[in-house]
């Protein structure tokens, strides 16, 4: 179960971490810097973790692809960016992706 947490935390801080070199502003803002590559070395310790007892293909399909998504998302909600039909469809293929690589389990 720790696995899925310290997958869950990778996820949500590499996420972040996007977002603060986003908000970085090419390095001229170097609190957001700073803690952007903060989050990245942390997410990394995390992912280490996961890897400890989740096997690496699946683990590494399901933090790409769902940090892919929300960084995505939040372009889209917090940065105004905008997404063309082909780049929706490729993120439902992400989707479709993440959800079948769930749905035959992750023994690897």
């Amino acid at each position: 179960m720790n696995g899925y947490i310290f997958l869950l935390v990778t996820i949500i801080l590499e996420t972040a971490a996007v977002i603060l070199m986003k908000l970085s502003n090419g390095f001229t803002n170097k609190i957001y810097f700073v803690s952007g590559l903060l989050a990245f070395v942390i997410s990394f310790v995390f992912l280490s973790l996961a890897l400890k007892t989740l096997p690496m293909g699946w683990t590494n399909a399901i933090w790409a692809g769902s940090s892919t998504l929300l960084v995505c998302c939040a372009g889209i909600l917090f940065f105004n960016e905008k997404i063309n039909v082909p780049q929706g469809l490729f993120l439902l293929l992400i989707i479709i992706g993440l959800v079948g690589f769930n749905f035959f389990g992750n023994e690897g």
